[in-house]
């Protein structure tokens, strides 16, 4: 299973609670907000209809942006978006921006229903609750508020067979937002503003006003939603006016962007998770769960990763070799694990390793770090490539008394005493004699340390170069303890760090340098397989 997904589960429920709802969605330019609002619009189709008013953004400049939502206003309809304050008619002919611009088409059609439901409205009295907003134009008419940014209001003139003219008021988008509330009364409507600081310069009307107006009309007496995008990350008094508040941060880990969605709150609403790392990959807003363990369901025997070409084989993951372009014959690795990454994480990427090695007849020696014994490996390994492949290729080293008879089948003993003696490639190859090449050294170094002290990477050297000089794998296993670190990855070819950021774990390469992955397993196959999704 991934551990990703779309807007977060705490922001949908809460949008699909009775009653209104409003949310601040805040954060700086770049960081994700318009995209935000268009897929919560999205993925809240079912239970809301959506009203796109946006102050700054061009109808195709979000169409280039977002891909997916041009096919979806085809396919549905559904986003109602309305950036003009002017209304456009004609009896003839719809003039299209574009070859599939669906907004200038659903402006022009709501003005036309708006002209047509005049006499009606005169007639009966709104069903949407319009007292704080009749008060705020009432003080703008007055002088009381905003400031003189257009032409005379009500005036017209055609143009191309076309009437153009302004419906007279002096919140043109907010009362077509609450005229688009009233018409889908009964139903719920979901209400985007994008943003109200833009649409607060406009009138020159405070944002607070705004949203005060909003609040007590659409949100709490007429049953609507409202999502309002403010251009900022800090804190302010705009976000007590709120049900709920969102930001959204660049930051930056390790020289590298990272992306985090911060719930502040969201009231009437469970928040099981209120911090999350995400993407914006492909134009679409994913973010990363707090994940226990999976396991496949039934487990199936490995499918082998082919070598990528004859001096370049695989990790056993495609997507981690697309990570770091598969490891060359010869190579050592360093892989670097943080102190709380859970355990798994790390298990299912030497799942891959050995097990790719193991089903293509290829040498495994490996020595297991202290929490997870050779037993362990083994009986983790085993139903992916069965009993007698796993006996073939695979040794593991076990740690004994000098002298002792003691010891597990199929292990290579080391005894504390000489490293480098005990760690000869040759012994290596004999045990492994009916194991082809290239073979894999897979050292855990908390348990190497802990056998032969602190300055391990010396009484390595032979056992290195003889895997440079064969054409074989090292790799080495770094938790933050280890006294090997900077030695080994000084040394490295390949230098990956795993490390876990607020519960979202997350992979990159020093060696060579990428951006961060988000790191998650998909098992549906029968075993596990790593996803990579790039942070961007």
């Amino acid at each position: 299973m991934n551990d990703s997904t779309g807007i977060p589960e705490e922001l949908v429920n809460f949008f699909k609670g009775t009653g209104g709802h409003s949310l601040i969605v805040k954060g700086l330019a770049g960081t994700g907000k318009t995209t935000f609002a268009l897929q919560l619009a999205e993925e809240l189709g079912s239970v809301a209809r959506s009203h796109y008013i946006s102050v700054r953004v061009s109808d195709e400049s979000l169409y280039n942006q977002f891909p997916w939502l041009r096919k979806k206003l085809e396919e549905k309809g559904k986003l109602k978006m309305a950036k003009g304050y002017a209304k456009t008619l004609s009896s003839n002919f719809v003039h299209q921006e574009s070859e599939t611009d669906v907004a200038l088409e659903v402006r022009i059609r709501t003005a036309q229903q708006l002209l047509e439901s005049i006499g009606e409205a005169l007639k009966d009295s709104s069903k949407v609750d319009r007292t704080e907003l009749q008060r705020l134009e009432g003080r703008i008419e007055m002088g009381e508020e905003g400031e003189e940014a257009f032409s005379p209001l009500g005036e017209g003139s055609v143009l191309d067979d076309t009437i153009i003219f302004d419906l007279g008021s002096d919140l043109p988008e907010i009362d077509l937002a609450y005229d688009m509330v009233e018409q889908t009364l009964p139903d719920k409507t979901l209400v985007l503003i994008d943003s109200i600081d833009a649409l607060s310069e406009r009138y020159g009307v405070h944002a607070s006003k705004l949203i005060n107006t909003l609040q007590k009309d659409l949100v709490e007496h007429s049953n609507a939603d409202v999502l309002y995008i403010l251009e900022t990350s800090k804190d302010n008094r705009l976000d007590y006016l709120g049900d709920g508040v969102v930001s959204f941060v660049n930051e930056e880990y390790n020289g590298r962007r990272l992306r985090v969605l911060r719930i502040a709150k969201l009231r009437g609403t469970e928040i099981k998770q209120h911090k999350y790392i995400y993407t914006l990959k492909d134009g679409r807003l994913r973010t990363f769960l707090f994940r226990r363990e999976q396991q496949p369901s039934e487990t199936k025997h490995w499918k082998a990763v082919e070598d990528i070409s004859e001096n370049v084989i695989s990790t056993g993951n495609e997507e981690l070799d697309d990570l770091v372009g598969g490891i060359k014959k010869g190579s050592i690795i360093a892989l670097e694990v943080g102190g709380n990454v859970p355990g798994y994480y790390i298990d299912h990427i030497k799942t891959g390793l050995i097990s790719n090695f193991a089903c293509q007849n290829r040498g495994v020696a490996l020595l297991p770090s202290k929490r997870a014994p050779a037993e362990t490996i083994e009986a983790e390994i085993i139903p992916y490539v069965g009993e007698d492949t796993y006996e073939n290729n695979v040794r593991a080293y076990e740690a004994t008394q000098f002298g002792s008879l003691e010891g597990s089948k199929n292990a290579i003993q080391l005894e504390g005493q000489d490293l480098a003696n005990e760690m000869k490639w040759n012994t290596i190859e004999y045990n492994l004699k009916n194991a082809q090449h290239p073979f894999m050294s897979l050292i855990a170094f908390d348990t190497l340390e802990s056998i032969y002290g602190e300055n391990v990477i010396e009484k390595l050297t032979s056992h290195l170069t003889s895997i440079r000089r064969n054409k074989d794998i090292f790799v080495g296993i770094l938790i933050p303890t280890d006294k090997s670190t900077d030695k080994l990855a000084n040394e490295a070819h390949i230098h990956l760090r795993i490390e876990n950021l607020d519960g979202s774990v997350v992979i990159f390469g020093e060696k060579p340098h990428t951006e961060l992955f988000a790191l998650s397993y998909d098992v549906s196959k029968g075993y596990p397989k790593a996803r990579l999704t790039s942070i961007v």
